[in-house]
């Protein structure tokens, strides 16, 4: 993994400070993409950036996953708070498309949910029924700091046809 100019690594998503967002992450593998975002909730960089890295019409699904998986972050997640940020990885390949989202963890005092669908009228996350339709799966897993729970990554993968 090699990351260039001001960008973050992937393990580290803590940007230069002063340097405005957004952050493009390079991989050294083809096909795989990265972009940190800022704590403010404009997605034009972000539907900007999907639609350069994802070729053809499952761009605009990638671009909803990505969207609704964003906004959740800036939403219910530290991402959302000035000085938070929200990681987003796209892996292209001739048949797949995997969309991971990686999030600053919960506020503090915070009730955390798990990440899941359920009732669209229950549900603490709306944007997961989106990508339930959209993507062929979907996972997530969180980040452990000792007893606190950390980051948040969100994972979709969706057919590349």
């Amino acid at each position: 993994m090699q990351h260039t100019g001001t960008t973050a690594s992937p393990q580290d998503p803590t940007p230069e400070a002063g340097v405005p967002y957004p952050h493009r992450i390079r991989f050294e593998e083809t096909g795989r993409h990265g972009i940190i975002l800022g704590h403010e909730p404009d997605t034009t960089d972000l539907v900007n950036w999907v639609h350069a890295v994802v070729p053809g019409p499952v761009a605009k699904r990638v671009e909803q996953i990505a969207v609704a998986l964003v906004s959740n972050a800036h939403k219910h997640t530290r991402s959302g708070d000035p000085g938070g940020n929200v990681r987003v990885v796209i892996g292209v390949d001739p048949f797949l498309i995997r969309v991971a989202v990686t999030d600053n963890g919960p506020r503090r005092d915070t009730v955390t949910p798990y990440p899941r669908s359920g009732s669209l009228r229950l549900s603490p996350l709306p944007g997961l029924h989106l990508v339930e339709q959209l993507a062929i799966c979907w996972d997530w897993d969180w980040e452990w700091k000792g007893a606190v729970i950390g980051p948040l990554t969100i994972r979709a993968v969706v057919e590349n046809p």
